[in-house]
């Protein structure tokens, strides 16, 4: 095989590890309870589902100059909730059995439909996502979709939701 050949399939095949999506693993172990919080989820009509997401990011000072960051602690993750804002799965994008890239997709035998997290910013000051299931588009900001900023203490805190038809637009 000529080098150009060999350099083009390489090529090509980089660029389809780079844009395959990542398969997010469900980290609940019980399917069980309620969201408490009206932040991440508000109990919908019958058929209607949230996606949440929760960022969170403390800095506790160590008054080290040679770390300055080494008290700092951040984590994220997407909640699925039914129309009853009973949890039905958690996906950690970052844990050691999801740690790749969006966009993320989450397929789950209680979802008729493949979720995809098409784009997402985890940004503590100003958390987004975009969406696409079944036959629609959501992001927040749109629809109803929202962050609220929950921080407390030394923690700065987001919570995102955005309700979705489970059986796609009608």
């Amino acid at each position: 095989m000529s080098p150009i050949i060999s350099l083009a399939l390489a090529a090509l095949s980089l660029s389809t590890l780079t844009s395959a999506s990542c398969q997010l693993q469900n980290q609940l172990k019980s399917k069980t309870g309620k969201e408490p919080s009206t932040h991440l989820c508000v109990p919908q009509g019958a058929g209607s589902w949230t996606l949440a997401m929760d960022v969170h990011e403390i800095d506790v000072p160590t008054f080290d100059s040679s770390a300055p960051w080494a008290g700092l602690v951040s984590g994220n993750s997407f909640m699925l909730y039914d129309n009853a804002c009973n949890i039905k799965g958690v996906y950690a994008p970052q844990s050691q059995s999801n740690h790749c890239g969006s966009p993320y997709v989450i397929e789950e035998n209680f979802l008729p439909y493949v979720l995809t997290i098409k784009s997402v910013d985890f940004d503590v000051g100003s958390p987004r996502f975009k969406f696409a299931y079944a036959d629609g588009e959501y992001s927040i900001g749109e629809n109803g979709c929202a962050c609220k900023n929950v921080s407390h203490g030394l923690e700065g805190e987001q919570a995102c939701k955005c309700a979705f038809p489970l059986h796609g637009q009608k």
